[in-house]
């Protein structure tokens, strides 16, 4: 028997190596039972059959020309075949981009929210939403080694004045616990947030889960960056820059002693055994809930005539 065509729409492509964890991470969870085709911007949506759109597509807080071509790619993929948007990030402060989303969600077929937050928004719209979790989350842990350097990952918007004293405050860190200090380029444009330090440029997703598993610690900004932090146990340090990061720590928090620390001035509590506890719960929970989220949404491509 053939198997069933899905075609899986994201970031992809560009240099983002959360975006490319995403492809992988449904390309793996699918390819079994599913043939998966992946596109991204700027093409659009064209050939029939499933269509999975995934990461964080329904925001305006970088744009709102992103929200409209995801928008029209969204429409045209919705005249191909049933629609889902699939473990979604959501955030919107215009009435613009609600309007817009709201009615998304009238021409889709499957909705599932990666954290509170997004759930929140998308049924307040309207939306008959599922909850998941990032399907990253779902990875198995490769081995800790603990023999590498501090990590530190930074994003151009946020501030110059922080981004010194995030360094500065890591560097100290390092050179207190006798350990080396990198930069961690998630995505091309981190290397300019990072001047000044040695840089680890991974080429794939678990390139970088290898590199962040060998961490004692990872101070950062990017999801995908504290995500892969968390999926191989390494303890972490976070600077929220968009509502996405602050609602995937509290989901983390659930399980730990404390609020994870927002500055490298607090980053010696995590690596205290209590919180290693706390943080291997918080895995353990959330992978559980990806694995969940994941099978979901095979069951609804199951359903599919």
């Amino acid at each position: 028997m053939s198997r069933k065509k899905v075609n899986l729409y994201g970031y992809f492509g560009h240099g983002n190596l959360g975006d490319e964890a995403l492809r992988e991470a449904w390309t793996r969870a699918l390819s079994p039972e599913f043939q998966v085709r992946t596109l991204a911007p700027p093409h659009l949506p064209k050939g029939k059959g499933a269509w999975l759109f995934c990461g964080g597509i329904l925001q305006d807080r970088t744009s709102l020309r992103s929200l409209l071509f995801y928008s029209v790619a969204i429409k045209l993929a919705a005249r191909c075949g049933p629609v889902g948007l699939v473990s979604v990030g959501c955030e919107l402060s215009s009435s613009l981009g609600r309007r817009l989303v709201r009615g998304l969600l009238s021409q889709v077929d499957f909705v599932s929210a990666r954290d509170e937050g997004t759930f929140r928004q998308l049924s307040a719209l309207g939306g008959k939403v599922r909850p998941a979790r990032d399907p990253v989350l779902a990875w198995p842990s490769p081995p800790r080694k603990k023999s590498g350097p501090i990590l530190v990952n930074l994003v151009p918007s946020l501030s110059r004045t922080l981004c010194k004293e995030v360094l500065q405050r890591a560097r100290d860190l390092a050179e207190k616990l006798g350990t080396p200090l990198q930069g961690l380029v998630m995505s091309p444009e981190d290397a300019r947030a990072l001047e000044g330090l040695p840089l680890l440029q991974p080429a794939t997703p678990k390139e970088a889960l290898k590199v962040i598993a060998a961490s004692p610690l990872l101070v950062g900004a990017r999801l995908h960056a504290l995500e892969l932090a968390l999926a191989s146990g390494t303890p972490f340090v976070a600077l929220p820059y968009a509502d996405k990061v602050e609602d995937f720590l509290s989901l983390v928090e659930r399980d730990l002693p404390a609020r994870v620390p927002r500055s490298p001035a607090w980053a010696e509590e995590v690596l205290s055994p209590s919180w290693r506890v706390g943080l291997l719960r918080a895995r353990a929970r959330l992978a559980q809930e990806a694995r969940k989220g994941i099978e979901d949404v095979r069951n609804w491509l199951r359903s599919l005539a």
